[in-house]
């Protein structure tokens, strides 16, 4: 479970059954034959809380800071943080819109589907396509198994598990989904379900991040981590857009797909962590490194940054790391020209001031 979980290294010390476990970039609970394993960041937890929060919302997420600040258990805390969310966005009730339904029905409603209904010998019943205005909606459901998922967490805190049943009972009549997080990506964002963007963000990180017990029929949730990367990237990520008023389209969350590459004949393709392009002109280019900058350890980072800067044609290029010297490090590349800029985000300090140095990066690198 360390191994394929936590992406642990596992080593036989050779005194006995004793081993050393060094830890990878996963942190979190996960109980293993009744036997629980906790793994903690360096970092406060509620530090990671709050970047999951504002990559799911940068313009809300201090609304809930308040339930996670000084939180000491992922688990609890990740509820909480969700439970907020939810009832800041169910404050005016759930959200209801209309939807398609087929049915077979004993007299006419709607539309009759007469591909459907041709094929038939008996005029009963009828083929139907009927909408129906309710709060049976995907954007519900998704909510529905993200609570189901909470229900069965490791809560330590009585009034946060209650919080989580009260929600459970608002929710649990919409129809479940065997596989939410499909679903999730086909929602389109529009001025009626635009406030449960948010929410449905959290919704995604712990649909994500939770771990199912499949054994003898049962489905109970049996742990929850966290990828430390792939939250640190995605709050760069949200961070850095935010302060320089981009949008979606010019500052995407992937560039897997979009052509990048090192080769003329497209066979090395690249996928920097950042990228901005607008009108079709390559302003930044960047990497994020959720791990301490060593220096003289981590070359390859230098090889890759520079890979990105040649492949878009930049002079310069930018590699965040979650921790390393106070002082900005600039490399100038030999006979090329380019640029490597080296900087490093302190996650000790409290969050304002941990998106004001992020804004820093943005002015001195985002060039729009």
């Amino acid at each position: 479970m360390l191994e394929t979980r936590f992406e642990a290294v596992v080593r036989a010390t050779g005194k006995g059954d004793e081993v050393t476990v060094r830890p990878g970039g996963v942190v979190g609970s996960v109980s293993v034959g009744g036997v629980p394993i906790v793994v903690r960041p360096k970092i406060p937890i509620d530090r990671v809380l709050f970047m999951t929060a504002y990559a799911a919302d940068p313009f809300r997420w201090e609304e809930n800071w308040s339930a996670i600040a000084g939180v000491d258990d992922l688990e609890d805390g990740m509820a909480a943080l969700f439970v907020a969310a939810c009832r800041r966005t169910l404050q005016r009730g759930l959200l209801r819109s209309y939807r398609t339904i087929d049915a077979d029905l004993p007299m006419v409603k709607g539309r009759v589907r007469w591909n459907v209904q041709a094929r038939r010998r008996a005029p009963l019943p009828v083929a139907s396509r009927f909408q129906v205005h309710d709060d049976d909606i995907t954007e519900n459901r998704i909510l529905r198994e993200a609570l189901a998922v909470l229900r069965h967490s490791r809560l330590t805190d009585p009034a946060l598990a209650a919080g989580v049943d009260r929600l459970w009972r608002s929710l649990e009549h919409v129809r479940p989904l065997r596989d939410p997080l499909p679903d999730l990506d086909t929602i389109t964002w529009t001025r009626q379900n635009e406030h449960y963007r948010q929410v449905l963000g959290l919704a995604r990180v712990v649909l994500e991040n939770s771990m199912v017990d499949l054994a003898g029929g049962t489905v109970g949730t049996v742990g929850f981590t966290l990828r430390l990367h792939d939250i640190f990237e995605r709050f760069v990520r949200t961070a850095l857009r935010e302060a320089v008023a981009l949008s979606e389209t010019e500052f995407p969350n992937s560039w897997r797909g979009r052509g990048l590459s090192l080769a003329e004949s497209g066979q090395v393709p690249l996928v920097p962590d950042l990228g901005v392009r607008v009108g079709g002109q390559w302003r930044f280019v960047g990497d994020v490194k959720y791990k301490r900058d060593a220096g003289p350890s981590h070359e390859a980072d230098l090889y890759q940054l520079l890979a990105y800067a040649t492949a878009t044609g930049l002079p310069e290029a930018t590699l965040v790391y979650a921790q390393g010297p106070h002082t900005p490090i600039t490399h100038d590349v030999r006979h090329s020209g380019e640029r490597l800029h080296l900087r490093h985000l302190d996650l000790l300090v409290p969050p304002l001031a941990v998106l004001r140095q992020v804004g820093g990066i943005a002015r001195e690198s985002v060039r729009v």
